[in-house]
């Protein structure tokens, strides 16, 4: 079991920003360190996985719907037989990798009101991440969909945007509702896909840029895993000083 409170950090942003790939190169650059590492899958484009190489056999999702099912089945007759289900089914979930282990969030949630199962999920997954280092979410858009579906409390939030204007926008919107949020304890910003055009960036906690890398895109045509990318890759390099530098800045013992 990790000695120190896990590092939760949350990669969201507009789609087609690149959040997915700085999520799994940051993962990357993490398994170098030979810490826990567990990454979650949430967004139900399932693009980490691919990112990773990775391909789970079940979902949170699935076994959501397992226990919604047992409730209704009455296959369970109370908490006690609920949990010890979850936590087992929670593990089976569970992709083991070298350098990290792999939990997939699955499709969004079918009509109905699923709150009470979410937060119990919430409350195992809680238990689960105590094992670990860093926790790397690979969210969507938002905040909300991370905290609803799999953690309520994430340390550090890092937003990805491109150089367009809708993406910024939607980088300011996410910043502004995440320090309503007394949970997120740190909030960066990555300006990725950088080229020729500029962009408005005052207001906004910019930790670093990346240029467009034809690496990802080559990996991506392919369906390489993106931890394939050798590590004196001119953009992974450049990635690794930004999340380096974030993560010494507050959790200087873990990096």
């Amino acid at each position: 079991m990790s000695e120190h409170a896990p590092v939760i950090i949350a990669f969201c942003g507009k789609g087609g920003a690149g959040k997915t790939s700085i999520c799994a190169l940051a993962i990357k650059y993490l398994i170098n360190y030979n810490k826990k590492i567990l990454a979650i899958d949430a967004d139900p484009a399932g693009g980490l996985s691919w990112a990773l190489g990775v391909i789970p056999s079940k979902t949170l999702d699935d076994l959501r719907q397992d226990l919604v099912a047992a409730l209704k089945n009455k296959d369970i007759a109370g908490n006690e037989e609920l949990y010890a289900m979850a936590q087992y089914e929670l593990l089976a979930g569970l992709v083991e990798n070298k350098g990290f282990d792999f939990l997939s969030v699955g499709r969004p949630e079918a009509e109905g009101c699923f709150c009470s199962i979410n937060a119990f999920l919430r409350n195992c997954i809680g238990k689960l991440i105590s094992h670990y280092d860093f926790v790397c979410i690979d969210g969507e858009a938002g905040l909300e969909q991370v905290n609803r579906r799999v953690l309520e409390t994430v340390t550090h939030l890092v937003i990805v945007s491109d150089t367009s204007k809708r993406s910024i926008a939607i980088a300011h919107n996410l910043l502004n509702m995440a320090q309503q949020r007394t949970q997120t304890m740190h909030c960066a910003v990555i300006i990725n896909k950088v080229g020729d055009s500029s962009c408005e960036v005052s207001n906004l906690p910019v930790i670093g840029t990346l240029p467009v890398s034809e690496t990802i895109a080559r990996f991506d045509s392919t369906g390489t895993s993106l931890l394939k990318i050798a590590d004196t890759d001119a953009y992974y390099t450049k990635l690794t000083g930004i999340i380096g530098d974030l993560l010494k800045q507050l959790v200087p013992d873990n990096v």
